[in-house]
């Protein structure tokens, strides 16, 4: 699955849109999120059906792409939570053609998660304000290239962490060290250090808003037909 995770210093749910808010680990927080059910695990899919290991898939389309991909992807495998909250929501590829290359089907996979994301953070910004940058953690982010999509597609800056593929591991980890020795919260979770930054390019922005727009047309779509 997929998280855009933010604190929050109150409780603030929003049902409608599937945006979970629960109380943090730590005292006198608490935490948004949505969930996507399948983000990376869209990549590790593709990779299967091409028996093709996820790094060779992406080795083509170097660290970034002038344009978004002609194909539009639904990253729902296994439905969809935020903002759906359909368990019978399904995957899609849209715009196929004999000319399609597997490069534009990698790079539409990439993409369909990263819209995913974006339906996410609208979600969360709607439910307790504006994200104005989001860092990235688990196995996708040690690709460039992933980060740069997203970056462009979501409209903020993104960035890849230290230890950031090791994911929710770490915060676990730390929880633990806080219960066991009674260290202050300030001193055990620090901020890890930031390793790479991903900005939004303007020079495709307008292309990425559009082809957003169409993507989020698909999933009403195509409901009907699951």
């Amino acid at each position: 699955s997929g998280v855009v995770f933010r604190v929050t210093d109150r409780f603030a749910p929003a049902p409608t849109s599937a945006v979970h808010a629960f109380c943090h680990a730590l005292p006198g927080l608490w935490h948004q999120m949505g969930v996507m059910l399948s983000a990376a695990a869209s990549l590790a899919w593709l990779s299967g059906v091409m028996e093709t290991p996820a790094a060779a898939l992406l080795a083509p389309l170097g660290e970034s792409v002038d344009a978004p991909s002609p194909i539009k992807f639904l990253p729902y495998l296994d439905g969809e939570r935020t903002p759906h909250n359909d368990a019978a929501a399904s995957g899609a590829f849209v715009g196929l053609r004999g000319a399609t290359g597997r490069g534009q089907i990698v790079q539409a996979v990439l993409e369909g998660v990263a819209y995913a994301a974006r339906d996410n953070l609208a979600a969360l910004s709607a439910a307790g304000g504006p994200i104005a940058e989001l860092d990235l953690v688990g196995g996708g982010s040690r690709s460039p290239l992933w980060a740069q999509i997203c970056a462009d597609v979501l409209g903020i800056p993104v960035h890849r962490v230290e230890e950031g593929e090791v994911g929710a591991a770490l915060g676990a980890a730390r929880l633990g060290r806080l219960a066991a020795t009674g260290e202050s919260a300030a001193a055990v979770c620090t901020r890890p250090r930031r390793l790479a930054s991903f900005t939004p390019r303007a020079s495709v922005a307008a292309a990425y808003d559009e082809a957003y727009r169409r993507w989020r047309a698909l999933y009403p779509a195509l409901k009907e037909t699951n």
